[in-house]
């Protein structure tokens, strides 16, 4: 398991934790499809993460890509 803020560019990954305590921010990721048993890829890291998850690209700041864990 590595946190999505690791992994390598533009390999699937499937998304098995998310770790926050922020009901907001766990709220808006479920809103986007980021949740366990998801499937994403990396596409960029600088100057935002930026995920594909189906055909739905989106970015994430570096402290929310540390809290999402995928394998």
């Amino acid at each position: 398991m590595n946190a999505l803020s690791k992994i390598k560019i533009g390999q699937p990954q499937t998304i098995v934790h998310v770790r926050t305590e922020e009901s907001n921010i766990l709220r808006k990721l479920m809103a986007l499809g980021i949740m366990p048993g998801s499937s994403l890829i990396l596409e960029q890291r600088f100057p935002s993460y930026i995920i594909k998850i189906g055909h739905t690209r989106t970015a994430l700041d570096g402290e929310t890509a540390a809290s999402i864990f995928v394998e």
